[in-house]
């Protein structure tokens, strides 16, 4: 890959070749949303349709949402300049689904995409699950063929994917 355009646009082509529905980005500020003052992740523009407060005419998602993190629960405000990673602008590359598709295919898809697409070698991989997704656990083993060693548990927040105090939320998953 030659750059973050190569990045962005290998993802979007990926997910569109998979049945996706290529969103744009949403604005900076939300529309019709009070509890945010700025978009903070790549979900927001999707509150509604993850709430059931609205029907898109699509079950597949894709988007490169230009994102704010300056406060609430992602505050990465106080780590910007202490570490290379934090950032309080950035675009955060997702895809979504609607009620089509669950872990198995999202495992699937993201695996392709990371092996076969960036090219990146199995063998410098592992990744996480939230520490009683054993169904995920199980999965990774079967789709990536990992060993019980290459999938880390983790019982923090940081594999446990929530839109707020209340509302849609499950365990997450990550390749490193």
């Amino acid at each position: 890959m030659n750059g973050v355009n190569e990045i962005r646009s290998t993802f979007l082509d990926y997910f569109k070749r998979n049945s996706h529905t290529i969103v744009p980005s949403a604005p900076l500020v939300p529309r019709n949303d009070p509890t945010l003052m700025f978009v903070n992740a790549g979900m927001v523009p999707f509150k509604t349709v993850f709430t059931g407060a609205e029907k898109r005419p699509y079950t597949r998602a894709a988007s490169a949402q230009k994102c704010v993190r300056a406060g609430g629960k992602h505050n990465d405000l106080d780590n910007v300049g202490y570490t290379a990673r934090h950032n309080t602008f950035f675009e955060m590359l997702g895809n979504f689904s609607f009620g089509d598709y669950f872990k198995e295919e999202a495992i699937k898809l993201a695996w392709e995409l990371i092996t076969k697409e960036f090219k990146l070698g199995k063998e410098r991989l592992l990744v996480t699950v939230y520490h009683t997704d054993d169904e995920a656990f199980e999965l990774w083993k079967k789709i990536a063929g990992f060993s019980d060693r290459r999938i880390i548990r983790i019982a923090t927040n940081d594999n446990f994917w929530q839109m707020g105090d209340t509302g849609p939320c499950g365990p997450s998953s990550e390749i490193f």
